[in-house]
């Protein structure tokens, strides 16, 4: 366990130990283990429950558990923000006994965000044994539960998720409450009847009807069972792994359309590009999707996903072409028996590529009113969202991925100061400009999208300062600073916060921006980050 987390603990139970002597707090949290005796190597669940008793909602939680050495978080839960007044929500952790037998105690801390950003803490401990494996261990019930379901399955299929409850006891069960815990993207398709009792030496079985959404989904679903046994209450938890995998190049095109919905359009159009482009390059678009799924096909069969795919493609273009500026045509077919390629050639490849293999792609530029054929690059569909590829930048991620990049900031400006669009080629007639805005889509909650990204920089115990500073900024000086500091290397800007005041640092940042505002940005804006860097220095 490092230093800091270990202050970063201290510190909030300290928090919490002021904040429970001078002032109420604004939620009720219990805390429980499932077992107490654990064999090694045996799964074990941490359950939190959260009732939001306040006045305010709670909008993120900073996960701080401390496991003795040995012991494994096989899956966090997500926070579901906001959590708002009135509302209650449980967290379950799956951790894993070490192979190591003994006495074990664990710490949980966690801090709790609300929507006026004050931090609130909360704390436990729990004892734990574990225990050589193969002794018997100790049962606190009668109650036995086993959760079944395929370890594997595809994206669009329907999956049956059992529980079979078994009392080996001499005396009923009351159940009172059994909770399915399910992955984002998956939904209960039906709704079986629960048991209110299980009499002695009597089997309950319990089928959900599961659909997979059309994505790779991996992680534990989890059954929570709240019980009465011997005039006591108790609670049993069981999970199992799943995983989703999600291939489109191997699916017909009835499952592709109700996959994709109104993104279909952007794996069946041929062309690539509008008239304009053909006009400008005197060449073709036009994409014979089965001759290219020769070449895509073999790279990308055994993915899981369309970003595996893409990354494959992506760095299969890099491997086995030299990348430069002259661009001599848009005909997939040639540029593929090409070696040497330009980078607009390139993303006219890769979305060539991702679209043989029934994942919808297009080509994104920016336009000035004249020229659409401006900064290409390319966009694929992924989990209910578009990614980008660029090849002159050496990125493949998400929209707000890319938009912390130290390239996007010279887009920003162009976009904002010239006027320039962002748009997706979307050729029908190839007739001049034929394009679909994006710009809105790109510049949407820009300011929170950037700060959020940039928060996670910083060690926790600096961002009260960053928040701070941007605090004191107006709207522009703080997207010029979230540009600046999501160029920064991450040790450096930490380096900055914690050898100088915000208030000097905000100084810095001020003037750069007030110099800079009205001037062109670099094609990196990592340059005005070395500038600020050398003043300190």
């Amino acid at each position: 366990m490092s230093i800091l987390k270990k202050i970063v603990s201290l510190l909030l139970i300290l928090i919490i130990i002021a904040s429970g002597c001078l002032v109420k707090q604004p939620a009720e949290v219990r805390f429980e283990i499932d077992k107490k005796i654990v064999q090694t190597g045996e799964t074990f669940h941490l359950i939190v429950t959260i009732n939001n008793t306040g006045k305010v909602a709670f909008i993120k939680m900073e996960d701080l558990i401390e496991l003795p050495e040995g012991f494994t978080i096989l899956q966090s839960p997500s926070f579901p923000s906001p959590l708002k007044v009135g509302d209650v929500t449980e967290l379950v952790w799956v951790i894993k006994a070490p192979s190591t037998p003994g006495v074990y105690t664990i710490k949980v801390p966690l801090k709790f965000i609300d929507e006026l950003n004050r931090p609130w803490g909360f704390y436990q401990e729990f004892t734990i044994s574990v225990v050589k494996k193969g002794t018997p261990p100790q049962y606190y019930g009668k109650l036995e539960a086993s959760l079944n379901l395929p370890q594997k399955s595809s994206g669009g299929s329907i999956l049956n998720v059992t529980l079979t409850l078994k009392n080996s006891g001499n005396a009923p069960i009351e159940i009172k409450e059994i909770s399915l815990k399910l992955l984002e993207g998956l939904v209960v398709l039906n709704q079986p009847q629960l048991p209110r009792s299980i009499g002695p030496n009597m089997n309950y079985v319990i089928t959900y009807k599961v659909k997979a959404s059309y994505q790779y989904i991996s992680g534990y679903i989890t059954v929570i069972i709240d019980y009465i046994e011997n005039n006591k209450e108790k609670r049993r938890i069981e999970s199992q792994f799943l995983e989703i995998t999600w291939r489109p190049w191997l699916k017909p095109k009835d499952v592709l359309k109700e996959a994709y919905g109104d993104k279909y359009v952007w794996i069946e159009n041929e062309y690539l590009v509008d008239g304009y482009w053909s006009s400008k390059f005197n060449s073709t678009s036009f994409v014979n999707l089965n001759s290219l799924r020769d070449y895509s096909l073999p790279l990308v069969l055994s993915s899981k996903s369309e970003f595996e795919a893409a990354n494959i493609i992506y760095n299969w273009i890099k491997e086995n072409y030299k990348l430069g500026d002259v661009t001599i045509t848009l005909d997939p077919l040639r540029i593929i028996e090409q070696r040497k390629i330009s980078y607009a050639e390139s993303q006219i490849l890769f979305t060539a590529m991702m679209r043989s293999i029934s994942v919808p792609s297009r080509i994104v530029t920016l336009y000035n009113g004249s020229d659409c054929t401006l900064r290409p690059i390319s966009e694929f569909y992924y989990e209910n969202s578009w990614y980008i590829v660029d090849f002159e930048n050496n990125f493949i991620g998400s929209r707000d991925d890319y938009i912390v990049t130290p390239y996007f900031p010279k887009i920003y400006q162009l976009i904002t100061k010239e006027n320039y669009r962002i748009v997706a080629q979307a050729p029908e007639d190839l007739e001049g400009h034929e394009h679909l805005e994006l710009t809105p889509d790109y510049l949407a909650n820009l300011k929170d999208r950037l700060k959020s990204k940039v928060e996670k920089k910083f060690n926790p115990t600096l961002r009260p300062k960053f928040t701070k500073m941007l605090a004191d900024m107006s709207e522009n000086e703080q997207i010029f600073t979230l540009f600046l500091f999501a160029s920064a290397p991450e040790n450096e800007l930490n380096e900055l916060f914690s050898k100088y005041d915000p208030k000097e640092i905000s100084k810095g940042t001020k003037t750069l921006y007030e110099f800079y505002k009205d001037k062109e940005w670099p094609e990196n804006f990592i340059k005005y980050w070395y500038i600020l860097r050398g003043v300190y220095k």
